[in-house]
């Protein structure tokens, strides 16, 4: 599946390849090179089909060039990523010639991005190209000799850079990822290795901070079949037309109903709103699933106690197992759905999107991605991934005040937020609500083990009473009340599974702080938007991003340590 247009992106996560290689390639190698890059590319596609595939690349002379025109031919979209102002960057080209085909590919390209306009020197804003590169793309592919080049921004220390990562301050891992390294000559005359073939591919794992590499190129091919799984399970969504949830979609401001779809701003809101509707759905299929293998496990536990106790027909035994083995097979096709993982991870997607839309709305430069599950190098890895992708849109000024965007913002996220954590006149907040079921549920386990307590007790009675009697009906009364108990015992505990899987106490806790949170922002972002304290309102809404942020990675890791289907029915 091929895209061509940034349109075609809305609600996907795409799979990004950076582009680097020498600048003068002999024309001898082009032919081998063209093929080595086409396969590679090709590769990624057939393994990704269900996925937008972006090349991002500076198109400059040599291999940017090369590799964009094959990615171009192949379907793929070409993002330019340009370290100077077009025309100044146009001067370093050799001739008139080579101008001219930049510009040609230039206008073939969905967007262009300038991003080292604030640098001052040539080689500061190269290097800063090669990092933008490592940061935002999954991939790089390297036209490459093998050898150290001297002078910033060069091949080999983007592909350094692009496979340690930039260095942090905080004591986490950076990010970083594999390379993609196509043998390539500098010059026709070249000297090189007798095993040195121009074309061959290798692929460099990534490692991180210059750590051992270990499991990453695995590590990165299961975050491109996670966020493939993504995209294929949002075609489909898309194709049987799942709505959209109304309480969690985000508003677009009157004023600026035009703002374009290939803009950060509506990215981050279209994937949003592809992650929720799909973690609606998976929520609701899982809950149905869990509520269903609990029912079925209930009602074979009360066949096989009357089978046993009061009742020895075989029917009765045979239905009991016959639940079981429906429920092992409905758990074998839920498990292979993973409803609960896509669940937790797409609701986990939605919400930073969610920080990440509000933020670029006010002008926000930092991605929500950098301050999400930054110590998580597993399968959590695509989310922060995905989110990063918006970043790729295009930069959106908006006419419209930012002090009229921050309102927005106020009303539209932090006020909606807090009427939904912490309720309304009308209707109870999650915090409430969340309370309230822990409560109800904890309180059916009690008085069915209650039940369950005063039944034995009561049969222990009737035992003593009665043993010694010759009432034809106390053996059979006896047995009832055993499986009477026995009942009330095993729905005690079905319901105490039920309350500690769904977590109760626990959301209403978070939602609590969450509630507090908007609350405080709120009263404080008030008191700015009074004064007109443009700066210190963004600053406010900045830090409710990260509190949001942090709340939400804490939540998502809490119920992967806590997952539906092993505690509730393992």
């Amino acid at each position: 599946m091929n895209y061509s247009t940034t349109t075609e992106i809305a609600g996907l996560v795409p799979i990004v390849v950076a582009a680097t290689g020498h600048r003068v390639i002999p024309s001898q190698d082009e032919d081998d090179l063209r093929k080595a890059v086409s396969d590679a590319l090709g590769a990624i596609a057939q393994d990704n089909p269900n996925s937008p595939c972006i090349l991002i690349s500076a198109l400059a002379e040599g291999a940017d060039r090369l590799i964009a025109r094959c990615a171009l031919d192949l379907g793929w979209q070409v993002g330019a990523i340009l370290p100077l102002d077009q025309f100044e960057y146009e001067k370093d080209f050799i001739d008139a010639q080579s101008v001219i085909e930049f510009r040609d590919l230039l206008n073939r390209s969905s967007w262009v991005k300038v991003i080292a306009a604030r640098f001052h020197t040539r080689p500061d804003c190269y290097q800063e190209l090669g990092l933008w590169l490592s940061q935002q793309a999954q991939v790089l592919i390297a036209l490459w000799d093998g050898e150290n080049s001297n002078g910033p921004g060069g091949t080999a220390e983007v592909i350094k850079a692009f496979r340690e990562g930039v260095a942090l301050a905080a004591p986490v891992l950076p990010d970083s990822g594999p390379v993609i390294h196509i043998q390539a000559r500098r010059m026709l005359n070249q000297l090189i290795s007798s095993d040195f073939k121009v074309g061959s591919l290798r692929t460099l794992p990534a490692c991180p901070a210059g750590l051992a590499s270990e499991g990453e190129i695995n590590r990165w091919r299961a975050v491109r079949a996670r966020i493939e799984n993504f995209n294929k399970d949002a075609l489909s969504a898309s194709k049987n037309e799942v709505p959209l949830t109304a309480d969690w979609s985000l508003p677009l401001p009157g004023w600026d109903q035009n703002i374009p779809a290939s803009s950060k701003i509506m990215m981050a809101r279209n994937l949003f709103l592809a992650a929720d509707a799909l973690s609606v759905t998976a929520q609701r299929e899982r809950d149905h699933m869990f509520v269903g293998l609990l029912s079925l496990s209930g009602l074979a536990i009360l066949l096989s106690q009357i089978y046993s106790s009061l009742f020895s027909f075989s029917v009765l035994l045979a239905c009991s197992v016959g639940l079981i083995a429906f429920g092992a097979c409905w758990y074998w096709i839920s498990r292979n759905q993973n409803l609960e993982g896509r669940y937790l991870d797409y609701r986990a997607l939605a919400e930073a999107c969610r920080v990440q839309y509000f933020w670029k709305l006010v002008g926000i430069e930092d991605s929500a991605a950098e301050h999400y599950l930054r110590e998580q190098r597993d399968e959590l890895e695509w989310i922060r991934q995905g989110v990063q992708t918006t970043e790729l849109g295009e930069e959106c000024v908006s006419p419209t005040p930012l002090l009229d965007r921050l309102k927005f913002v106020r009303n539209a996220w932090i006020q909606d937020q807090l009427n939904y954590f912490s309720g309304t006149d009308h209707l109870l907040g999650k915090a409430t609500l969340n309370q309230l079921m822990d409560e109800k549920w904890s309180r059916r386990s009690r008085i069915l083990f209650a039940l369950g307590m005063t039944g034995t007790l009561a049969t222990a009675v009737f035992h003593m009473v009665f043993a010694n009697t010759s009432i034809p009906a106390h053996d059979w009364a006896l047995r009832s009340m055993i499986v009477g108990y026995c009942l009330l015992f095993a729905g005690s505990g079905l319901v105490k599974v039920y309350q500690d899987t769904r977590a109760f106490a626990e959301h209403a806790k978070l939602y609590q702080r969450m509630a507090l949170a908007m609350q405080l922002s709120l009263s404080r972002l008030d008191a700015a938007l009074t004064t007109d304290d443009v700066e210190r309102a963004i600053a406010i809404v900045k830090s409710l991003g990260l509190e949001a942020l942090a709340e939400n990675g804490n939540w998502l890791l809490m119920h992967r340590e806590r997952p539906v289907l092993v505690q509730g029915i393992g």
